[in-house]
């Protein structure tokens, strides 16, 4: 019979206690172009297999100390192992040792006395589907990570996007610099305090806290339709021009919304719509634009709140100059309970010494 090169020197254990079965089917595996590897106890075969796992192993079924049923399930318990293919041989296979085989995980069996042609057959027919088993996983990763490459790429080409689009905002309003940049930073840092602090610790996901931390980026990305009268007045907003500017939060949101429309699965829209509409709510319901008030104000929302607040406050505007860090922590603790989530007031307090070094680190252009 011919040699079959795409299984030719494929390694096959073969674990018979009869010394002349060893002996002939090592014959018949060497004239078919394999690597025969006899041993002729269960204990003798899986210390081989251990120290060099086969391709295949042709398992008698009858063995003193240990059966071959005992050695299958061995295989098959073991992860390096449990992949090699089993075929059982045995002049004894009923149609109950047969299911049992099977049962335990062999793949094929073949019954004594060989047939050189049926042995060197199913052989090789398992060694090459066990080779397009592995090729076949060996794909299927190369694509998952291909894939997820591809994902990972076109992921941050619209983060980049978005962020882009919210800088455009933000550079109607010459004054606040980095400021997307520090809210994003105070966001990220606030929530994994929460987290650290045993503080909604099934919502604050690292999947969560890195939506937070994009979406943080468009909590004001309304102000691209607030008139500049409003938005770079110098001096204090008249009511009517303080009922303008409200007007950025619903924008954006709204904006977001109608994106959001379109891929009503999409988490981090989801959070972003939260975000820009809500970020200016107030823990005890006099904020705007819907007057929620506790919990109904979204755990997003009152993370920015108080990153916002604090950046806004700490920033030259073109109205006033920029409050110091302590005077705006103080302002920040006197809220709690009333215009902050009290939890996330706990959390600045515990990070606010971070907070003053990312806003020394992070200043304005």
């Amino acid at each position: 019979m011919g040699v079959t090169d795409d299984v030719q020197g494929s390694s096959v254990l073969i674990v018979d206690d009869a010394p002349e079965n060893l002996r002939l089917l090592t014959t018949v595996l060497k004239r078919g172009g394999l690597v025969p590897r006899p041993v002729p106890s269960g204990r003798l075969a899986i210390e081989a297999a251990a120290v060099d796992p086969p391709d295949l192993v042709l398992l008698d079924v009858q063995m003193p100390e240990m059966s071959g049923v005992d050695v299958c399930r061995w295989f098959k318990q073991d992860e390096r192992l449990k992949g090699i293919p089993v075929i059982f041989i045995s002049g004894l296979l009923g149609t109950d040792d047969k299911v049992e085989a099977f049962r335990v995980g062999a793949v094929d069996y073949v019954s004594k006395p060989f047939q050189e042609e049926e042995v060197l057959a199913r052989v090789k027919t398992h060694l090459r589907l066990r080779r397009l088993q592995v090729d076949l996983a060996s794909h299927n990763v190369q694509l998952e990570e291909r894939v997820a490459a591809q994902v990972k790429a076109a992921t941050a080409f619209q983060l980049a996007t978005i962020f882009a689009l919210a800088k455009l905002a933000e550079a109607r309003d010459d004054d606040t610099g980095h400021h997307i940049e520090r809210v994003q930073t105070f966001a990220r840092m606030l929530a994994g305090q929460m987290r650290q602090m045993g503080l909604h610790v099934v919502q604050l996901t690292a999947e969560f806290i890195d939506n937070l931390y994009q979406t943080a980026s468009l909590h004001d990305i309304g102000k691209v339709g607030t008139p500049d009268a409003v938005l770079l007045k110098p001096g204090k907003l008249t009511a009517a021009e303080f009922e303008e500017m409200k007007k950025h939060c619903a924008l954006g949101a709204d904006t977001l919304a109608s994106v959001l429309r379109r891929h009503p699965d999409n988490q981090f829209l989801r959070m972003g719509v939260n975000v820009a509409r809500s970020h200016h709510e107030k823990w005890d319901g006099t904020g705007y634009p819907d007057g929620l008030g506790g919990a109904a104000i979204p755990l997003s929302a009152r993370i920015v709140a108080v990153g916002d607040f604090y950046d806004a406050l700490t920033s030259k505007r073109c109205y006033r100059p920029a409050f110091g860090h302590e005077e705006t922590c103080g302002m920040i603790l006197e809220g709690s309970g009333t215009h902050f989530d009290p939890e996330a007031v706990m959390a600045f307090e515990a990070v606010e010494g971070e907070f003053r070094r990312v806003r020394h680190e992070m200043q304005e252009r």
